[in-house]
Order: structure tokens, then C-alpha cells, then sequence
């Protein structure tokens, strides 16, 4: 089908640009909301240790202001924001519910290096 014929080029881009900021929306709101979560949990954490569920929310927590920080300065698209976010909740899925913080820790400090913030 010959979108730009039927819808006309406007509306296609129109389209297609609303598409796109519902996509970045949705991933500022996700890293948000893995911010805000790790926060909560985080409360009397030993710095440089990762042997209990607020030890993890704080990698996890400085993880997401790195990313949102490499986001503002450009170094990060939303797409590869949304990217690292996925990556960030599957961990926590895989290892927070098992409560093998050090395995999370390590998943969390792998991400951060594919990210490009090392």
C-alpha cells in the first residue's frame, strides 16, 4: 500500500514522528521509574558492596542517572535508551527474585559497559 498516495506525505510524517516521541516518552518514563524504585529501596547501603537487595538499588540508581545524564548530553538516543532499560529490568527479573544481588550487580556493571558509560 502506497501510504504517502492515500494519507498524503504530511500525515505520514506525522504519523510517524508521533510514533516516535510515544517511543521516547515511554523510555525516559521506564528509566524514570527504574530510578525511582531503586531509590525507595535504597537506604543504609555500604558503598562498593553488593550483598543486599539496597546495595543493588544503588548501582542500579547511579546506572539510571548516567544514563538520562549520556541522554541529555546527546551521547544516547531513545531508542538505545529504551535498549539499556530492557536490558536493566530483565536483570532484575532474572536476579532480584532469586535475591542473588552479586549476580545483579555484575549483570547491572555489564550494561553499563555496553552502554558505553565506562
Amino acid at each position: 500500500m502506497d501510504f504517502q498516495r492515500v494519507f498524503g506525505h504530511s500525515s505520514v510524517n506525522t504519523w510517524v514522528i508521533s510514533r516516535m516521541s510515544t517511543i521516547d516518552s515511554l523510555c525516559k518514563v521506564a528509566i524514570v521509574c527504574v530510578a525511582a524504585i531503586a531509590l525507595a529501596a535504597c537506604e543504609r547501603s555500604v558503598a562498593g558492596s553488593c550483598t543486599s537487595a539496597q546495595d543493588a538499588a544503588v548501582k542500579v540508581s547511579v546506572l539510571s542517572d548516567d544514563l538520562l545524564s549520556a541522554e541529555a548530553a546527546g551521547n544516547l538516543d531513545a531508542y538505545r535508551l529504551g535498549e539499556v532499560g530492557a536490558k536493566i529490568l530483565d536483570a532484575g527479573t532474572r536476579f532480584g527474585a532469586k535475591g542473588n544481588h552479586q549476580s545483579y550487580c555484575s549483570a547491572i556493571e555489564k550494561i553499563r559497559s555496553e552502554a558505553g558509560l565506562r
